[in-house]
């Protein structure tokens, strides 16, 4: 199992710039990863008003947040369920769409640049 050392190691040659706002999300993921687990791509974004870490494994689909003011919150999706990941860019900003059978994970205010590496690694992994 990678320690937090080797996933910040791992998350900046994702493209990770900065873990500036994103640091508890980045505690969260050592212990969300399962055994032989890696990470292959990240993003980032806004779902229902609160910031979400994005983590797309071999495996699954990790979607981590915590508030400043209440308890973590881990979605994981094996990425078999995975009917599409759809993008929409903006003027500034994309947007990420994870749609599954039971409904649709929608992010906001992705970063542009983060969203052709996500998909790429979404796409050339795919069951």
């Amino acid at each position: 199992m990678m320690n937090l050392k080797e996933i910040k190691q791992n998350l900046r040659k994702l493209g990770l710039e900065s873990e500036y706002g994103y640091r508890p999300e980045i505690k969260l993921i050592p212990d969300s990863l399962d055994a032989g687990e890696s990470l292959l791509a990240i993003s980032s974004g806004i779902r229902k008003g609160r910031r979400w870490y994005i983590v797309l494994t071999e495996k699954r689909l990790l979607m981590l947040t915590k508030p400043t003011m209440g308890s973590p919150s881990l979605i994981a999706l094996d990425r078999a369920v995975i009917q599409q990941i759809e993008k929409k860019k903006g003027l500034l900003f994309a947007s990420i769409t994870v749609k599954t059978e039971e409904g649709k994970y929608r992010f906001s205010n992705v970063l542009k640049k983060s969203v052709a590496p996500f998909l790429a690694a979404f796409h050339s992994d795919s069951i």
